[in-house]
């Protein structure tokens, strides 16, 4: 038989999930019904959104292009104005050449030069701004068109210095090469108080030692370029309204779609709101660049006012605002056709859920009965077994616990045994050394009272270790703080004897370090650690035999390391030191649980970490190399 709360779990598997569906069913019809305008709004907002990045985009986009269109052409500009007057001057070089070649032998060099003056003074070129001249390479002027009083005159005998540092760079120029550009700053003829750069290219002549030349002012042949390139931005067009605008820092509009616009100054410019679109145009290019929002004049498609996003750039080389915009009254008809989709989309899912949630009910429902049968005749089977089981485990729970209790003894055991060996084999040699001494000589009080102190002081180690194991298993032992300097103090007063009839020398190198933690434990692990060093070392006897211990002192944290010369741990056995009761040692000196043990207190009691590797090592001008066991220790109270 079932209990009350079995069948109670049977009919709650059986009717929650046809009630589950109907009340989400419900439920969501309610909320679609409840949240439609807040998912419509919210749906629109993201279309609203998304038009003005897109568009925003769009536009910078196409002020960007021109923006480097005009940053392209600026930059090349000087390259064409030397490509343009280095072609001028060609052409009135080959001139030159073929009068001269075609007079030399019947004609005087006055009459050729005439001939060639009389050919080139009248030619004019760049709106009649441009115009050649001719110097010999000893300072005479032979042509000038602009200032025919010069002619036949030297210009290194006049007193105007500029005049002539300017003749004399273009005479260095030219004595490198037979042709070259040179850069000056000079005056123009309608604006004297102002000097402008000015580019001219020059031309040796080697029959008569001439040099003819002629020059652009930079900002003239800019003006001519900056007219092919609004040109240029008064025909493009893109999209149904698209066109770019260019106004100057004065207010002028220089491009638009507007014919009548262009070269009005429209600095007042407002809209129906009173937004100065002229100045914030100028101010936003002044600045580097932004969006602005306003409502235009007049839209190209509709020659009506409408709200408008422009997006302008300025070109600080020429003082323009660049710029271009987007209307959004385009937006209110997206807008319309999206709620109409959305009102139909709600509908039919709607409609879809109505079906879906009918049919699920109707799933569910046959589901709910066919699991419900299952269940029960599975309840029944499954408690017969549960009850089986609780029997054995319960069996089983008792032998578990009795074996836990004997194998946690025969390891404290066999640990006190590990830790006790070296300590009685101390007290054995001291006793057994005195008898000796007392049969066949004498033995003076001395050292009788030094050996008592030595097995006295074995002796409570010995009887420390007892407390100590009992500590390691007692889960509520108490942590102290210590210094760990007079820790080894303590260590070396068990083992320096042993040490000392080995011949092993103990090199210390020891600070102040105090330390939270469990004193007894560690003193253990350090002990453990030397005998393993001193069993090892007892097997080298060609060599001195030297145990160093280091105490070293880092910010939050202090690392130990007892380091020997016994020639290393086996590198194929070093990975398993530390597992327990794995040893290379005879059964009767050892057992396996030391450095098991020594990584457990220094791990999991001390919350530090315990290493061991080889290095190889030199002492004293003698290479060496041993093992290595690096205890790291965290520092959380210091005395001074």
């Amino acid at each position: 038989m079932l209990s009350k709360k079995e069948i109670k779990l049977i009919n709650f598997i059986k009717y929650t999930p046809i009630l589950i569906v109907i009340f989400i069913c419900i439920s969501i019809t309610f909320l679609l019904y409840i949240d439609k305008n807040i998912v419509l709004q919210k749906d629109l907002k993201i279309l609203q959104k998304e038009y003005l990045d897109k568009n925003k985009e769009m536009i910078k986009d196409e002020v960007n292009k021109v923006y480097d269109y005009i940053s392209h052409k600026k930059l090349n500009s000087e390259e064409e104005l030397k490509k343009d007057i280095k072609n001028r001057v060609l052409e009135a070089h080959s001139v030159m050449t073929y009068i001269y070649e075609k007079y030399k032998n019947i004609e005087t060099k006055e009459q050729i030069t005439n001939r060639i003056k009389d050919s080139l003074r009248e030619l004019k070129f760049n709106d009649n701004r441009g115009y050649f001249y001719i110097y010999s390479m000893d300072g005479y002027n032979i042509l000038h068109p602009l200032l025919p009083n010069l002619e036949n005159k030297n210009i290194l005998n006049f007193k105007n210095e500029k005049v002539k540092e300017v003749f004399l760079n273009i005479k260095k120029d030219l004595e490198i090469k037979d042709e070259s550009y040179t850069n000056l700053f000079w005056e123009k003829p309608e604006d004297l108080s102002k000097e402008y750069k000015k580019i001219t290219f020059n031309k040796i002549f080697e029959p008569y030692n001439w040099h003819i030349g002629t020059g652009e002012y930079v900002d003239d042949f800019e003006n001519k370029l900056k007219e092919e390139i609004l040109d240029y931005l008064n025909s493009i067009r893109y999209s149904k309204n698209g066109y770019i605008l260019v106004v100057d820092s004065k207010g002028t509009y220089l491009s638009h779609i507007q014919k009548t616009y262009i070269k009005a100054n429209r600095i007042d410019l407002k809209d129906e709101n009173g937004f100065m679109i002229t100045k914030e145009i100028i101010k936003a290019g002044q600045i580097g660049e932004g969006f602005l929002k306003y409502v235009g004049t007049i839209k190209p498609e509709t020659n009506l006012p409408a709200e408008k996003i422009t997006y302008v750039k300025g070109f600080k080389d020429w003082d323009w605002a660049i710029g271009t915009g987007f209307y959004t009254d385009e937006l209110d008809e997206q807008i319309k056709v999206k709620e109409q989709e959305f009102k139909e989309e709600y509908f039919n899912n709607l409609i879809n859920l109505l079906v879906m949630s009918s049919i699920l009910t109707l799933v569910f429902l046959f589901l709910s009965f066919y699991l419900s049968k299952k269940l029960q005749k599975r309840f029944y089977k499954y408690k017969q077994q549960v009850l089986t089981h609780i029997k054995k485990d319960k069996q089983k729970d008792v032998i578990l616990a009795n074996q836990s209790k004997m194998a946690s003894m025969g390891e404290m055991l066999a640990n006190i045994a590990h830790q006790w060996r070296q300590p009685l084999s101390s007290i054995s040699t001291i006793s057994t050394g005195l008898k000796v001494k007392l049969e066949y000589s004498d033995v003076e009080k001395q050292e009788i009272i030094s050996s008592m102190d030595m097995i006295s002081t074995t002796t409570k180690y010995l009887s420390q270790t007892i407390d100590d194991f009992r500590d390691y298993f007692n889960p509520n032992k108490e942590l102290s703080n210590f210094n760990l300097k007079n820790l080894f103090i303590n260590v070396f007063d068990l083992v320096e004897k042993q040490l000392n009839k080995n011949e092993i020398i103990l090199i210390k190198n020891l600070q102040d370090v105090y330390i939270n933690g469990y004193k007894n434990e560690l003193l253990q692990v350090i002990i453990n650690i030397l005998n393993n060093s001193k069993d090892q070392l007892e097997k080298n006897q060609n060599q001195n035999k030297y145990i160093f211990i280091e105490i070293k002192k880092e910010e939050n944290r202090v690392k130990l390391f007892i380091k020997d010369n016994a020639g290393g741990i086996p590198e194929n056995i070093i990975d398993k030191i530390f597992e327990p009761y794995f040893t290379t040692k005879f059964k009767s000196k050892g057992t396996g649980i030391g450095l098991y043990m020594s990584k457990e207190i220094i791990e999991k009691h001390m919350k530090g970490e315990i290493i061991a590797y080889n290095k190889s090592f030199i002492h004293e001008n003698i290479s060496y190399e041993g093992a290595v066991f690096e205890i790291t220790l965290f520092i959380e109270l210091e005395k001074s």
